[in-house]
């Protein structure tokens, strides 16, 4: 009987210091605004399928998190502002919208199965705000992927200064900058399939 007496203590005290340990633990911090990477109406139509690849990107760049880069190559997360989802599948997302659907072709997902004839492969040399202006700067590949060759390669470049230091001033500025970036990616997709080099 006391042996079971001390089991049960035991028992107690054990479940007692696992919910101190538990109690310890900071609370997740929520952002006080959320954003997201909209395609703009009106895109342009495709002449031909083309599945669009989510971008490669540094972790750092392609999760929820906005971040800024300062004059020593420092990186710092944006206070209070993240992203709805990673920024790369956001930007993808936003970029299968971007066209409308009055062309022979459409822009799908590549997890859809769909058999395309062109491939889109994206990567973000630049995603965030340097110096106080919001950067995307993305390499974007147009491929044949019947034959897997190259059909247009071009490195897409917007950038804006944020009107003020303010995180959501900054946010709004790299989710302007962002949806820029996706509809001159659309445009030269739409060209390229278009009229292959």
């Amino acid at each position: 009987m006391a042996y079971l007496t001390r089991i049960k203590a035991a028992f107690i005290f054990g479940a007692l210091g696992l919910g101190a340990c538990v109690s310890v633990l900071p609370e997740p911090v929520t952002p006080d605004a959320l954003y997201r990477i909209s395609a703009a109406i009106n895109g342009p139509s495709l002449n031909a399928d083309i599945a669009i690849r989510e971008p490669e990107a540094p972790r750092v760049m392609a999760g929820s998190a906005l971040v800024s880069e300062d004059a020593s190559g420092a990186l710092r997360l944006i206070p209070g502002v993240e992203w709805a989802g990673p920024a790369t599948r956001q930007f993808q997302l936003a970029l299968v919208d971007s066209f409308s659907g009055d062309g022979a072709g459409a822009a799908v997902l590549p997890e859809t199965g769909v058999a395309a004839q062109f491939e889109l492969a994206s990567r973000f040399a630049a995603f965030g705000l340097q110096d106080g202006k919001a950067v995307c700067q993305v390499t974007v590949d147009i491929i044949n992927t019947r034959s897997r060759k190259l059909v247009a390669s071009d490195n897409v470049f917007v950038s804006a200064s944020a009107p003020s230091g303010s995180s959501s001033d900054r946010a709004l500025s790299m989710k302007s900058v962002a949806e820029q970036c996706v509809s001159k990616v659309s445009s030269f997709a739409a060209a390229s399939v278009e009229s292959p080099n």
